[in-house]
């Protein structure tokens, strides 16, 4: 760290710029010092570090709208300012800001509110820092839920896995009223715990509900209850017309397309075929829905497998078993972009994205070494479950570790859509077509699986609603 002051009007550019950040979200021009400490104004807690600090500005900045510079004064080592800002909601707040400086930079923040502001509606200011409240609830549900999906009429279907609670039902459809209706009837929903036939005539652990382009439901049913292997012959995927609200067709899956240890997750759709990734074991699977036949792509290459070196955060607590070792969360997030071009995908337990052309993966010719060859790296990102793309190109990514969905524009540039503290593991995302952004939060890391055997989820659990424009 250099010890040289700077002259006054670099600090006041620099205050000026991290002000102005919470209206843009982007503080990566903001000049922190290495040594940046930051007292949080919700528990009085200094947060040490530029990516602890970071990570916290930049969600509230998702719930800013206006910035207003009123006044900045320089006396080194220490600067303060005041200085307003406007919230999404309308809510004007003016802070009082301390500031320490060293040679590089800001190395301190205190943040102080108008004392009216507190005084005046507290509940709505910690609202609006932590998030919780502040974003609209889509629907609720009292058990465990991963997926989400909307219709182009507006109907809401989410799916409960057989991961701890014994799901009933395995696939609903949130009523007007926010009960939970079974989809499509009661009996597929009524599995008796016995594999062969009855496995493969009903739900048994359900991960993925999609609605296509052509606005058909999909039922993504891996059969793998709490991730102990593929119950025989429960393995499918199953297409349900919303207009009558029947089953049209039912595709099964052999030990050879889901083997024992697979783990069947997410499911996307172009050119008459479904794409599956394979969590369990790492691939993509390919279906092709007009002659049933399944083929498992990329299953021996390395962008299908967790990253050894990633060991998730979240919570503040590393993302582990109870013998230490972390979750090898293969190929998990899936994403077509909107030309219908190329297939997005990463490993949950991963910080690379990939992309292969669909061409490529629909090409039978092709060698599994020529496929693997024509795999691209398009980002680092962090690890992630849900992965979308709007019709704009924007790549919507759940990122677990800040609570938060961030956006990977066509531009390359990474940003964070919103934030809060209650996007406890954001899961699955699903795009409406009148332009919300609607996303599951399952709590998957506070299972007992990676707590000690204590199960430290709290329902209900919920489903956000986000407005993309």
């Amino acid at each position: 760290m250099t010890t040289q002051e700077l002259d006054k009007e670099t600090y006041r550019s620099i205050i000026d710029t991290y002000f102005r950040s919470f209206g843009t979200g982007d503080f990566s021009q903001v000049q922190f010092s290495s040594q940046i400490q930051f007292l949080s104004p919700i528990s009085g807690i200094t947060m040490k570090g530029r990516e602890e600090v970071v990570r916290f500005v930049t969600g509230v900045s998702t719930r800013v709208s206006l910035v207003n510079v009123i006044s900045i004064a320089v006396d080194f080592p220490t600067a303060s300012g005041v200085w307003q800002m406007t919230t999404t909601k309308g809510v004007q707040y003016t802070l009082h800001n301390f500031f320490r400086l060293d040679g590089e930079g800001v190395a301190y923040i205190w943040p102080m509110f108008d004392p009216k502001a507190v005084m005046d509606d507290p509940p709505r200011l910690l609202q609006w820092l932590t998030g919780i409240g502040y974003y609209d609830v889509a629907a609720t549900t009292p058990k465990q839920l991963a997926g989400v999906t909307i219709s182009k009429a507006g109907r809401i279907f989410v799916n409960f896995p057989r991961w701890v609670d014994e799901p009933t039902p395995s696939v609903a459809e949130v009523a007007a009223d926010g009960s939970l209706v079974p989809y499509p009837n009661e009996a597929i929903n009524a599995w008796d715990k016995t594999p062969g036939d009855s496995a493969r005539d009903h739900f048994v652990c359900v991960q993925s509900v999609v609605v296509d382009q052509e606005d058909a439901l999909w039922i993504l049913d891996p059969a793998s209850p709490g991730f102990q292997g593929v119950v025989q012959g429960g393995a499918k995927l199953l297409n349900v017309n919303l207009a009558t609200n029947e089953i049209e067709h039912v595709y099964h899956f052999d030990n050879d397309s889901a083997p024992p240890k697979s783990y069947l997750n997410d499911v996307q759709f172009a050119h008459g075929c479904a794409f599956i990734s394979d969590s369990g074991l790492g691939a993509i699977v390919v279906v092709n829905l007009t002659t049933g036949k399944v083929r498992r792509l990329l299953e021996n290459h390395a962008s299908t497998k967790a990253e050894q070196d990633v060991e998730p955060v979240i919570g503040g607590r590393a993302w582990k078993f109870a013998d230490n070792t972390t979750p090898q969360v293969h190929c998990d997030g899936i994403a077509i972009d909107p030309k219908l071009e190329h297939l997005y995908y990463k490993a949950l337990v991963g910080r690379t994205l990939y992309r292969v052309a669909i061409t490529a993966l629909l090409d039978e010719s092709l060698s599994p070494e020529a496929l693997g060859n024509l795999v691209e790296r398009v980002a680092v990102t962090e690890p992630t479950d849900g992965l979308a793309f709007d019709a704009q190109g924007n790549l919507y990514m759940t990122s677990l570790e800040w609570n938060a969905i961030k956006v990977l524009r066509p531009d390359g540039r990474i940003e964070v859509f919103a934030r809060a503290a209650d996007f406890l593991w954001p899961d699955t995302i699903t795009m409406s077509s009148d332009g919300d952004l609607l996303f599951s939060a399952s709590q998957f890391h506070l299972m007992p699986a990676f707590n000690g055997d204590v199960d430290k989820r709290t329902p209900p659990y919920k489903v956000f609603r986000l407005k993309l424009q």
